[in-house]
């Protein structure tokens, strides 16, 4: 018997701080009005989408997006940590030239080592997203995940079952979405695109 699971990765809309050009892992930001605009597609792509269940990670620049598709769904959003974005440690809430003035150095290339001193590797990021998939994307279900651009990369990669290394050959841009279908464990990409 086929065993299908489909899964809608949803990146938050555009925040300052993205046009800011700022790390912002576990901090949060406002939306622009673009991201304004992009909250409201992302909600109808959920609703249109028809999971039996919406996670988000606890931040406010993705609990937005859940929380208003949820109630449009009839349903309560499911927080789970595991869906933050990635641990930028030193580097939170700077922009590249401030990390450059204060001597954080980053590391995009070990799998590892911490992006950012203090921070989290690529591998730890992989790992927890690929637990908290395997905890709730149940046969036969649709899920959709409201989160970040690293847990984004992470899910994507993991779900097409690409190695670790391709984590970072993914542009994913505010307000992208990715629906993954899930057929026997083999991943594979319906529909990857940004909106707005």
């Amino acid at each position: 018997m086929t065993e299908e699971r489909r899964i809608l990765l949803v990146r938050h809309p555009e925040t300052e701080a993205n046009v800011d050009g700022r790390f912002i892992g576990r901090g949060d930001a406002s939306f622009t009005e673009r991201g304004e605009a992009q909250a409201r597609l992302l909600v109808d792509a959920i609703v249109a989408f028809g999971p039996d269940a919406v996670w988000t990670s606890p931040l406010r620049r993705t609990r937005v997006v859940a929380d208003a598709a949820a109630e449009q769904l009839g349903s309560t959003p499911v927080v789970d940590a595991r869906f933050s974005e990635l641990d930028f440690g030193t580097a939170e809430g700077l922009t590249y030239e401030q990390t450059v003035e204060s001597g954080v150095t980053f590391d995009f290339t070990s799998e590892d080592v911490p992006v950012a001193p203090g921070g989290e590797s690529r591998r730890d990021i992989y790992e927890r997203v690929a637990e908290a998939l395997a905890d709730i994307v149940r046969p036969g279900e649709r899920v959709a995940i409201v989160t970040h651009g690293g847990v984004f990369r992470s899910a994507i990669t993991h779900l097409l079952g690409l190695p670790l290394s391709a984590i970072w050959a993914f542009h994913i841009h505010n307000g992208s979405i990715a629906d993954i279908r899930v057929v026997d464990g083999h991943g594979m990409l319906e529909e990857f695109r940004t909106l707005g």
